[in-house]
């Protein structure tokens, strides 16, 4: 079961504040740990990589994990991002296929490993933990539609301007000002819209000469993302 000495488990952080498992006591909580074993990783490190035929699932406890699809060599596409809490690569341990995304970390991470076996052993004891992965699911499909929809329906510069606001957070000072922090280069911009970093450099220096967005060494700012959301529907509506 990859078991690991008693010793090693406070190591490892509860994963009742993963939103599957939020329904665990203090004790199935620490009893699942038990079975379970963490991985450090550095920036830039794999996690697993496509088509590998690994069926162990992760909770990612500090740092970010990114999914990818690379077609070419410099040519990938970002199929999402997870922080801490988040779950990834349950697909492979439901269908038991290959994986279908590389996993990478972006930052240094720490990820708790729960075995293919430890996972399944949860689902069948826990119809709670069933239910949460069903609506994880959910999430992810409804959030796969709306990325199919902006590839079917937006140009390139409205795709860019939505993926600023589903990228950004609230600044959190009361304003309607939001950011991306740390700021996301071009390229990393590109590759969530489909398009070139010469293309989204163009689109990104005019709207900041026209003060929608701000750049600084520390965030991009949507000064105005309101006035975003208005061209988007816009363009959806002509």
């Amino acid at each position: 079961m990859g078991a690991i000495p008693p010793n090693n488990v406070p190591c490892l952080s509860t994963l009742r504040g993963t939103a599957i498992f939020a329904s665990l006591t203090a004790e199935e909580d620490n009893e699942l740990l038990s079975r379970c074993h963490t991985r450090n990783l550095c920036a830039g490190e794999s996690l697993v990589d496509f088509e590998d035929l690994s069926k162990d699932v992760f909770v990612v406890q500090s740092g970010e994990i990114r999914a990818v699809l690379r077609f070419t060599v410099g040519k990938e596409a970002i199929l999402g991002t997870f922080r801490r809490g988040d779950l990834l690569g349950e697909l492979s341990a439901i269908d038991g296929l290959s994986r279908s995304a590389s996993l990478m970390a972006v930052t240094d991470a720490v990820v708790t490993v729960i075995p293919y076996a430890v996972f399944h052993d949860v689902l069948e004891a826990h119809r709670d933990v069933c239910l949460g992965l069903m609506q994880l699911l959910s999430r992810r499909i409804r959030a796969m539609n709306e990325r199919i929809s902006e590839l079917s329906f937006l140009d390139t510069k409205h795709r860019l301007y939505n993926a600023l606001l589903r990228l950004s957070r609230l600044r959190g000072d009361g304003g309607r000002e939001r950011i991306i922090s740390p700021p996301m280069v071009h390229a990393e911009l590109a590759e969530h819209i489909g398009s070139s970093r010469e293309t989204v450099s163009r689109e990104m220096s005019r709207l900041i000469r026209e003060q929608v967005i701000e750049r600084t060494s520390r965030a991009i700012i949507l000064k105005n993302p309101v006035e975003l959301s208005r061209r988007i529907s816009r363009a959806l509506e002509g």
